[in-house]
């Protein structure tokens, strides 16, 4: 199974990303054995730096997402395609995963902005 996280750095050790479309790197984590992929934001292609995110989630054949907040259209992609979108600022990219196997994260469940996740 494969799990997205938006990262400020290529290493589990990174902090989860404040926000999904300005995120630095988007981290593809095989959980079965934790090996990463790693890509770098500013090389994805598109008209839509959102939607070019989004849809690498999907590419990845992603179950989840660990981000920050989210913008509309990217949330709309990934919820379209049922992919879980979980809250993980604040964390490091170990950690926020950990957390989402044990259901402790919280759930993005609408259009995430401002601080009402805190």
């Amino acid at each position: 199974m494969n799990i997205a996280v938006t990262a400020d750095g290529q290493s589990l050790e990174s902090q989860v990303s404040e926000e999904f479309e300005q995120c630095l790197y988007l981290l593809i984590v095989n959980m079965d054995d934790l090996t990463l992929t790693v890509l770098k934001t500013e090389e994805l292609s598109g008209n839509s730096p959102n939607e070019a995110l989004a849809n690498k989630v999907l590419e990845y054949n992603c179950e989840a997402l660990i981000t920050g907040n989210i913008n509309q259209t990217a949330f709309d992609i990934l919820a379209d395609a049922q992919v879980t979108r979980y809250f993980g600022l604040g964390h490091s990219v170990k950690d926020a995963l950990e957390l989402s196997e044990k259901r402790l994260l919280k759930l993005i469940t609408d259009k995430c902005t401002g601080d009402h996740h805190h």
